[in-house]
């Protein structure tokens, strides 16, 4: 019997599955093709570390021969076959010239990096930040060889893990390398102090981004939006193709322009 921690795309706790070795892996993907209502030819299957895509030629395979320790699954929505070619990844449409970037503030309750990147992980989630943070300390806990004091840790993994859990607890660097690997989405903060950008996850060739703000005690989402200053969220694009660099410089003007603003204040 393997047991299997599966990560769906909305789902907030990960579903155990627990599954026969002799199951056949279109059985699997049929199972969570159910579970999502997301048709089987759209899903996209992560394992490993990092993850990456599970490719199996004939579904008839079992799921011992496909994934023989079991273990954790991230489950994708899409694979991107709108577009022409073979493309391998998430697909965002590109944005349009004429939108323009705006600035989400999120809480200021010691959670603000988690509610920050709910807003841009979770389709502009507004109550998914507490979840993100159990999911950090969780995928972390799962790692304890990747995620420790020796590799990116300020302390060793079960104690990293207790502090993080802690709700009053800041989050940072750290936090948004891990919500980086959970979620297979590079995010870009920058800092509204001294212009400075940090990529995380860039070396992993994920093909979506998102972006953040911080100013050294808080951070708040950033998206774009098709009427300037618009205080509808619900139109926000918050993804954006890790490849355009039109949309990472026009984020670094709107950061500029954001400092200028802090400034005169």
């Amino acid at each position: 019997m393997l047991r299997f921690r599966v990560r769906l795309p909305k789902g907030k706790e990960p579903v155990s599955m627990d599954l026969d070795g002799t199951t056949t892996w279109g059985s699997f993907v049929q199972s969570i093709s159910s579970l999502t209502d997301v048709p089987c030819s759209q899903l996209r299957i992560l394992s490993g570390f990092p993850p990456r895509p599970v490719e199996v030629g004939d579904g008839a395979a079992s799921i011992a021969s496909v994934l023989p320790g079991g273990g954790n699954v991230i489950v994708q929505v899409g694979e991107a076959d709108v577009v022409k070619g073979k493309t391998e990844g998430r697909y965002v449409p590109p944005v349009d010239g004429k939108w323009h970037f705006v600035r989400r503030v999120c809480p200021s309750d010691n959670s603000c990096l988690f509610h920050a990147a709910a807003y841009v992980l979770r389709n502009k989630s507004r109550v998914d930040g507490p979840s993100l943070r159990k999911e950090c300390a969780d995928i972390v806990q799962a790692y304890p060889n990747v995620f420790n004091e020796k590799t990116i840790l300020d302390r060793p993994n079960r104690e990293y893990v207790d502090f993080i859990r802690n709700p009053n607890a800041w989050g940072g660097a750290i936090e948004l390398m891990v919500l980086s690997f959970l979620t297979q989405t590079e995010i870009v903060a920058l800092d509204l102090t001294s212009s400075n950008v940090l990529h995380f996850g860039e070396d992993n060739n994920y093909t979506v981004r998102a972006y953040v703000v911080f100013n050294g005690q808080h951070y708040d989402a950033i998206a774009m939006n098709p009427m300037f200053n618009s205080p509808q969220e619900s139109e926000d694009q918050v993804l954006f193709s890790s490849t355009d660099a039109e949309v990472l410089n026009r984020a670094r003007r709107f950061v500029a322009d954001e400092a200028k603003k802090l400034r005169l204040r």
